[in-house]
């Protein structure tokens, strides 16, 4: 992973308190396609969902705007998106350098850390935890 390119995301510009405080966070917008260390990014005191989509997958598409919605009404829930699409490929880039990194099959991906930051979730029973919190917001 090189560092250099992380630092060039708009995120990495963000202060620890900035980030902290913002709830629902896509990491890469700005450089789609990009890698980073997502554990730069969780939320010390929440859950941290890391969620890997794609603008091509309709699952991932779809459950965009839910979890923005889930971290408006959960304080204790922090969203982070990472595309995994780099520029210029149509389709699900299920050869960009993320997927290949992460050994990812299927999406969307998630990863669920705890408030401690520790990884406690990851693929399918991190998919099955998202989609509970999903269930339990208000239509």
């Amino acid at each position: 992973l090189r560092h250099d390119d992380e630092d060039d995301l708009a995120v990495a510009k963000l202060s620890k308190s900035q980030m902290q405080a913002t709830n629902f966070l896509p990491l890469n917008a700005d450089k789609p396609g990009s890698q980073l260390d997502v554990r730069r990014y969780l939320t010390p005191g929440k859950y941290t969902i890391v969620a890997y989509l794609s603008p091509y997958d309709e699952p991932s598409t779809s459950l965009e705007p839910r979890l923005v919605q889930l971290s408006q009404v959960r304080n204790d829930i922090a969203v982070r998106t990472v595309n995994i699409n780099r520029p210029g490929v149509e389709g699900v880039d299920w050869q960009s350098p993320i997927m290949q990194n992460a050994q990812i099959q299927k999406l969307p991906y998630f990863l669920i850390y705890d408030p401690a930051q520790n990884l406690r979730a990851k693929g399918r029973p991190a998919y099955e935890g998202v989609m509970q919190w999903l269930r339990e917001l208000p239509n």
